[in-house]
């Protein structure tokens, strides 16, 4: 008993004097220059921060508007955080060519279900992965890509015309199967039809990724690997992975399948003749088209192909991020253009000049680029409901800032999209839904949601072609209503801002419909 006594007084001192040398630290010393509540020695500000996930955000935007509503620090076990709302800090890091890695809590959030995937890896891995993926998602790709999105609008059609007139829709159910089918087929080659099952596994393992990626990064327990296994919380963890995992596998089974017939079929077609095969089958892949077809045909400088778990990691990325930032991002527009009538009008006007009056004529890249006040709508509702609510930075070097003050090395500088949204030095009046505040100039990092500089997202091209032709097929075939009285969004600012109970709305055709 004495002994246990001995090392609690021990154990105590130890930490007492760790955080007495550490507040005398450089780095300490660059820290304390933001606001913030000094951090209990060993658990930081963590009892500020609370140990409910889906709280954390409005609790940093409590502190946020505490400090001053600028940049403010806090202190989460062992590790320090600077939060930044400032547009000129914003451009500061995002700018940088060195300071490119991720935060370690964010890693260790994602990387159970994605692995060293282009979000999580730094380094070779990193610009390797980016150089190979880059060609499928440039500008001269977009047309394509245009074409896929009317063509699955359709099937989309399909559906939605059987809730027109009704009662109200959810709109995820349907929209999120809609943008992984057309994601699967633009990107990896293959059909799969979940919009025929909503209710399929992976839609359903998928739903609950974001809440578990959120609860991995504020409870802190869960880094304590020994402890998290014994949990039910790790088996349904592990059961999930594993379903988003195998569906990435079938995935890529699939496009193997396509890719050996075309190489059998041109094999056979040109036996007889005196040509490179190899160049034909090349050229043959050559249209930047299918991202998939990078990884399976790609080869190492020494002659290897990608291995298989390497490239079911970049997958289960791609369709889970890109299916599921997309649907969030064009449901909140939607139930924003429900929510102000007159402005959904307005968009309904341009597309009406856009089309010059001939409203049923698929939209064409070209026409996408005509829809100023579309894509002001959809920024718009970005600003008021952030899809991703926070992004990072882990440094390596001392950061320093314009106004003097250093972000030291080791530190993760978060940059906090809800509280640069809400920021009225940037957005007057930002408690208003004004779309027309983008159609005139804002600060260049005021507005980032894919992310700026060497880092940002590489598909955010991809990503504006699927909303704005998506929306725009949507718009001119519907007119949005609110919800049923008891269906307001019940939104949960987690990694991706989701809401609880769907976006549920109403559809009226259109009389040219």
């Amino acid at each position: 008993m004495i002994l246990a006594v001995v090392l609690v007084v021990v154990l105590f001192v130890l930490v007492m004097i760790h955080d007495f040398f550490k507040k005398r630290t450089r780095s300490w010393k660059n820290l304390n220059k933001f606001p913030g509540n000094r951090p209990l020695p060993l658990i930081g500000n963590v009892l500020e921060l609370g140990f409910d996930a889906d709280e954390a955000s409005h609790k940093l935007m409590d502190m946020w508007r505490k400090y001053g509503e600028g940049n403010f620090r806090l202190t989460v076990g062992s590790e320090e955080w600077i939060l930044l709302s400032d547009a000129n800090d914003v451009g500061t890091i995002l700018s940088s060519h060195t300071e490119l890695a991720k935060p370690l809590e964010r890693n260790m959030a994602m990387m159970p279900f994605f692995g060293n995937s282009l979000s999580t890896s730094e380094g070779e891995r990193w610009r390797s992965t980016r150089k190979l993926m880059n060609p499928s998602f440039q500008y001269k790709t977009l047309e394509k890509r245009v074409a896929d999105v009317n063509n699955y609008c359709e099937n989309l059609f399909n559906i939605l015309d059987s809730h027109a007139g009704m009662k109200s829709v959810e709109l995820y159910r349907y929209l999120r199967p809609y943008m992984f089918d057309l994601l699967c087929d633009s990107l990896m080659g293959v059909n799969f039809h979940l919009l025929d099952d909503p209710d399929h596994a992976y839609l359903e393992a998928s739903r609950k990724v974001v809440n578990i990626i959120t609860i991995n990064y504020f409870s802190y327990w869960r880094n304590f690997r020994p402890l998290f296994v014994l949990t039910p919380y790790y088996r349904e963890m592990k059961a999930i992975i594993k379903t988003i995992r195998d569906q990435s596998t079938e995935i890529i089974a699939k496009r193997r399948k396509i890719l050996q017939k075309v190489i059998d079929d041109t094999k056979s077609n040109n036996k007889n003749v005196d040509i490179e095969i190899d160049k034909i089958i090349s050229e043959k892949f050559a249209d930047d088209v299918c991202l998939l077809d990078k990884f399976i045909l790609s080869k190492s400088i020494n002659g290897e192909s990608i291995p298989d778990d390497v490239i079911n990691e970049e997958i289960s990325l791609v369709c889970f991020t890109g299916h599921y930032t997309t649907t969030m991002t064009m449901s909140h527009t939607l139930y924003c253009l429900a929510k102000y009538p007159e402005i959904q009008k307005r968009v309904y006007e341009e597309q009406l000049s856009v089309f010059n009056n001939d409203i049923t004529r698929k939209p064409t890249n070209n026409d996408l680029s005509e829809m100023k006040y579309l894509e002001a709508v959809i920024k718009e509702s970005i600003r008021v409901i952030p899809t991703v609510t926070k992004i990072g930075r882990q440094l390596k070097n001392d950061l320093e800032f314009k106004d003097g003050r250093i972000a030291p090395a080791g530190s993760s500088v978060i940059l906090f999209f809800e509280a640069m949204s809400a920021d009225s030095k940037t957005f007057p009046e930002p408690e208003k839904y004004k779309p027309e505040r983008f159609l005139s100039n804002i600060h260049q990092f005021a507005f980032v949601p894919f992310s700026a500089g060497p880092r940002n997202c590489i598909g955010f091209r991809y990503a504006w072609v699927a909303m704005k032709a998506t929306l725009s097929n949507i718009l001119r075939r519907y007119e949005i209503l609110p919800g049923e009285p008891g269906t307001e969004p019940q939104f949960k600012y987690r990694i991706v801002t989701e809401s609880e109970n769907g976006i549920q709305l109403r559809l009226k055709k259109r009389e040219h419909c």
